[in-house]
């Protein structure tokens, strides 16, 4: 126990280094160029964020693999965030709202191009991934204290999402056609727009965090963007299998599953995890006593959601 502890203690100083480091770095970026960054340097900023996180992923498979996860995303959340940040604010916005803006545009904005590839096609063959290694809102929602869920809330709470993805549509085509209102023009409101959002989604995360005692509570109810990445995670190819003559049944695995699904359940179906709504965290892998659990490429039949609700 004891041992335990020293290695959380330390992870938490990695954890913050790492943090404070990428938010130097993004400070210093800004403040040398006055907002005006070469598109060389998010580029090389990201896949040096990249590179650090593959080199700690298939170097030291067996170093704590969920402070692993955690500085890979706060590596890559950080880089991302600061990229959309500091880039030139009339290219777009990487908010939901921007890709609707970009889309009533009718031009190929980064916007456009973000979703099509990290939230539409990349899902078809990695699932959620993006919401496991590279969020930059889950960025900040894993340094929370509650690492274990207690389950899903019953009832419509999952249908919250949808109501928040036609509620920032319905926001943008008010201000489109209604106000004749345009976020790239004079460049500084894109920049706010982008700010103030993201400081709006972390209030909110933070505060149903709280009150639900679950982490992940924002991705599981309210996140627009989890809409159409669970539409191509229903095909993803990479997903959580394992040999179900080989497991041990106690069910550790779904005790720290950030979003509750039934692990164990799939697997005595003889199916590999179906659930769009696996974020491919691998902390299932880490914990399983047995090393029945591994990563695997294939094509399902069918798509089912067996989830862990409340006691």
């Amino acid at each position: 126990m004891k041992r335990r502890t020293i290695v959380l203690d330390r992870s938490k100083r990695i954890e913050l280094a790492v943090m404070a480091l990428a938010l130097i770095v993004l400070a210093a970026v800004a403040w040398f160029t006055a907002g005006v960054v070469p598109i060389g340097v998010y580029y090389a900023y990201i896949l040096g964020s990249v590179l650090i996180g593959l080199v700690l992923y298939f170097t030291l498979p067996r170093f704590d693999q969920p402070l692993r996860r955690r500085i890979v995303l706060l590596l890559l959340g950080t880089s991302l965030f600061g990229a959309a940040a500091l880039r030139d604010p009339v290219a777009g916005l990487f908010q939901i709202e921007g890709l609707f803006f970009d889309l009533f545009s009718g031009v190929l904005f980064v916007a456009v191009i973000h979703y099509l590839i990290a939230k539409l096609i990349g899902p078809l063959v990695f699932g959620r991934v993006w919401c496991g290694w590279a969020c930059w809102t889950a960025t900040l929602l894993d340094q929370l204290p509650f690492k274990r869920s207690p389950g899903r809330r019953a009832g419509r709470w999952g249908a919250l999402r949808y109501v928040h993805l036609a509620a920032s549509f319905a926001l943008v085509a008010v201000l489109w056609y209604g106000f004749h209102y345009r976020p790239g023009v004079g460049g500084a409101t894109a920049f706010t727009w982008f700010m103030v959002g993201n400081a709006a989604y972390y209030l909110i995360a933070i505060g149903l965090a709280v009150a639900l005692k679950d982490n992940r509570a924002f991705c599981k109810y309210l996140c627009p963007v989890a809409v159409p990445l669970k539409l191509s995670a229903r095909h993803s190819l990479l997903r959580v299998q394992g040999d179900p003559t080989k497991c041990c049944s106690r069910r550790v695995c779904e005790k720290v599953c950030p979003m509750d699904i039934r692990i164990a359940d799939y697997l005595a179906s003889g199916e590999r995890v179906l659930s769009t709504e696996c974020i491919l965290c691998q902390a299932c892998l880490d914990v399983c006593p047995d090393n029945v659990l591994t990563l695997s490429f294939g094509r399902d039949q069918t798509v089912t959601e067996r989830l862990r609700g409340r006691a």
